[in-house]
């Protein structure tokens, strides 16, 4: 059990690089607010769904800082602080903790909501955290429909990266599943 959990989380940061990667070369939609799909959060999400509270944490930690690395944001008034997002995407990550029974259980449209509304929150407390060290809040017009766009992009996209780990537990002898006895 321990083999294939060390094995299934190795698989899995293995497919969080390689969604950094993917990230990169992902074009903006301009036809829909210049939204795109947020990869490395929407695979954070996923992630969270199938592993225990503790790594999940770690997994936080390390997607909060390649998030970071990638959208570090600096402004005339200062720099926001490196490591804020780790912060973020533990709390979207024990938001999605709360519906892992669900989703073990093979039940995927909360979860797949869930990953949207985690979208909007990741999004809207990034946006917030910015604001409060520039010192205002104002929004671009567009902000709330692109932050909308990015969580049906998410929503869309997540069922395939469920899937994608389902296979990847099975391959590695990791249960994610559980046994229903009726």
């Amino acid at each position: 059990m321990i083999k294939s959990l060390a094995v299934f989380t190795f698989c899995l940061l293995v497919l969080l690089v390689a969604g950094l990667v993917v990230d990169a070369f992902l074009p903006t939609l301009t036809w829909a607010f210049d939204a795109r799909l947020l990869l490395v959060p929407v695979l954070f999400f996923a992630c969270a769904l199938t592993l225990p509270f503790p790594l999940m944490l770690g997994f936080a930690t390390v997607a909060g800082v390649v998030w970071d690395a990638r959208q570090m944001v600096v402004m005339d008034g200062g720099v926001v602080p490196f490591g804020y997002s780790v912060l973020l995407f533990g709390l979207t990550g024990a938001l999605m903790q709360g519906l892992r029974p669900l989703f073990r259980r093979g039940k995927w449209f909360f979860p797949m909501v869930l990953v949207g509304a985690a979208t909007v929150i990741l999004l809207s407390l990034e946006w917030f955290f910015v604001g409060f060290q520039r010192g205002e809040f104002a929004t671009p017009d567009d902000f709330w429909p692109r932050v909308g766009v990015n969580a049906m992009l998410a929503m869309l996209v997540s069922p395939l990266l469920f899937l994608l780990i389902f296979k990847l537990a099975r391959a590695s002898g990791f249960r994610v599943e559980l046994l229903v006895r009726r």
